[in-house]
């Protein structure tokens, strides 16, 4: 036998012999990717529900051109009532002046009475807390006077709109400029006197609501301080003005 056919086989046995498995080291866990911010908003996506705080001064935020249903609940809730039971005292006697005069006063007419409405939304930060406000004007016979039309501001707290501010004052357009009170964003729109134009309004917040402050007139003109619209109404037939306020849901 060859000297070297041993070392061959001893070579071969090696080469062959089968090697203890190794553990394999599991890949180091990468970061779960953060879920993509949603643009959803009560209705459904809309790429204008997260504007930027302000757009540039000068710029116009066109209003947000779908029906709302939350939106149009608290703005039926605000502007409408049903009947108002009279007080246990005054139930006895309802000719009595005094329980006519209070019901005249606290019944607000229903809906189906007043005529056709719209309204016009759009959504803004207006107290810097990273949620959006709702600004809202409703437009037509019975939400209009010479003063102006129905302006309502909403913030959302745990998804129920609260109301913040309403007034009867709205021209077109409202603008959000940059100075604060309380927190808030000021607003300004054309101001108007016994439905002729009056220089402009400020709409400053006070801790509870927006109040209107006249602004001195400057030199004759109606201009204010530089901010964006964010409601604004176009010249456009009633049919065509925002989105149809409608009885119920």
């Amino acid at each position: 036998m060859s000297p070297l056919r041993p070392l061959a086989v001893l070579l071969l046995i090696g080469c062959c012999s089968p090697v203890l498995a190794q553990p394999l080291a599991p890949p180091p866990l990468a970061a779960p990717l953060p879920p993509p911010r949603s643009l959803l908003g009560p209705d459904g996506p809309d790429p204008r529900d997260r504007p930027p705080p302000l757009a540039p001064p000068g710029s116009v935020i066109p209003p947000i051109n779908r029906s709302d249903a939350r939106l149009e609940a608290a703005l039926r809730a605000r502007l409408f009532a049903g009947p108002v039971a009279p007080s246990p005292a005054a139930a006895g006697d309802p000719d009595q002046t005094e329980w006519e005069q209070a019901r005249a006063t606290a019944q607000r007419p229903v809906c189906a009475d007043v005529g056709p409405l719209r309204y016009l939304h759009n959504r803004i930060d207006l107290d810097g807390d990273g949620r959006l406000e709702t600004v809202a004007v409703v437009v037509g016979s019975f939400a209009c006077a010479s003063g102006g039309c129905s302006l309502l501001v909403f913030r959302d707290v745990d998804g129920v709109l609260e109301l913040v501010a309403e007034n009867g004052l709205f021209q077109s357009p409202l603008t959000v400029i940059s100075n604060r009170h309380r927190g808030w964003l000021d607003l300004t729109l054309p101001a108007s006197l016994h439905g002729a134009p009056d220089g402009l309004k400020e709409l400053r917040f006070d801790g509870r609501s927006y109040r209107p402050v006249p602004l001195p007139a400057t030199e004759g003109t109606s201009t204010g301080p530089p901010g964006t619209v964010v409601l604004e109404l176009l010249p456009l037939p009633f049919e065509r003005l925002g989105q149809p306020l409608p009885c119920g849901p």
